[in-house]
């Protein structure tokens, strides 16, 4: 047991004046060079896009090479076409480190104001994102160490996608409600398809009609394409006949506004799930179809008198 304790002391002795000879006649850049931990791994988690900004997580593993290395805290910044989209700065505890593999997960948070036009661009262009970050670091033999790293990604920004109401079929209108079933398309401007899991909506028509409603079953949007929907609903109307009234008599045309939410699920291996809010305004013919509706219902309703009058005889 003595030798063994001795062997083993021995050992460590001649590793550690391997090392210090090492650290003593290598360069030290060579040696930085060889322990500079590798990046992989980047995907988007817990995003959540609004129509003003777009808040998400993108995480990374941080491979050590030669010694293990402990990232205590990063400043990071990250470029589209070479302008800034956001930067940020963080600490990390020891828990986001397992093994040799460090897990980071940075805070992004994008103006669309400044940034919408940068991703469209990004997916049709296929266009890497530029990583810049000075990783603060202590390392064995080394001591504390600022790395400085500037990589460029494949990292999927994900954006808003657009929503329009494209068509609005009324079915019937009654003494405070409306069926319809409305056509909504959908304009996805991301290089992925994704699946509509959830969406409600609250719609306003001028200020004659408030109508509520949620999708009832999935469904998937195209990549890069714009893809038609189709929403069955009841509308609560305000003041119903006098206003069916005076929009029969009325414009052409009314201007809508639109609240919904959605949560969204691509079908990528780099982005999880988006909750997406968005409030989208337009207008829709919806004239001829009251006429069309309030015609059919008086010929019923004639042909209903005409009928108990015919029976009477």
């Amino acid at each position: 047991m003595k030798r063994f304790l001795i062997f083993v002391a021995v050992l460590i002795g001649i590793l550690i004046l391997i090392g210090v000879v090492a650290y003593l006649v290598v360069p030290k850049e060579k040696l930085l060079a060889a322990v500079t931990p590798k990046i992989e791994n980047l995907k988007i988690t817990d995003a959540k896009i609004d129509e003003d900004n777009a808040t998400m997580l993108a995480n990374l593993n941080v491979h050590s090479r030669l010694v293990p290395i402990f990232i205590d805290s990063l400043q990071y910044e990250m470029r589209l076409f070479d302008q800034t989209v956001c930067k940020g700065h963080k600490r990390f505890d020891t828990s986001s480190k397992k093994g040799k593999v460090q897990t980071l997960s940075l805070p992004v948070t994008m103006n669309h104001n400044k940034t919408r036009e940068l991703v469209r661009r990004q997916v049709k262009e296929n266009e890497p994102v530029r990583v810049i970050m000075k990783a603060y670091t202590d390392i064995p033999l080394l001591g504390k160490h600022t790395f400085d790293i500037d990589k460029k990604v494949d990292m999927v920004v994900p954006a808003l996608p657009g929503l329009k109401v494209k068509d609005m079929q009324i079915k019937d209108f009654g003494l405070d409600n409306m069926a319809m079933v409305m056509t909504m398309e959908i304009d996805n401007p991301n290089e992925f398809d994704f699946y509509i899991r959830q969406m409600n909506y609250d719609l306003v028509l001028k200020d004659f009609m408030i109508s509520k409603g949620h999708i009832a079953k999935d469904y998937l949007i195209k990549a890069r394409a714009v893809t038609p929907i189709q929403l069955t609903a009841k509308a609560d109307t305000k003041k119903p006949l006098k206003n069916t009234v005076k929009m029969i008599e009325g414009k052409t045309e009314y201007p809508y506004t639109m609240t919904s939410h959605m949560v969204i699920e691509p079908r990528s291996d780099v982005v999880g799930s988006v909750d997406i809010h968005a409030v989208k305004t337009g207008s829709v013919d919806v004239v001829q179809q009251l006429k069309n509706v309030a015609e059919t219902k008086k010929k019923k309703k004639k042909a209903k008198k005409e009928a108990k009058k015919a029976a009477k005889k």
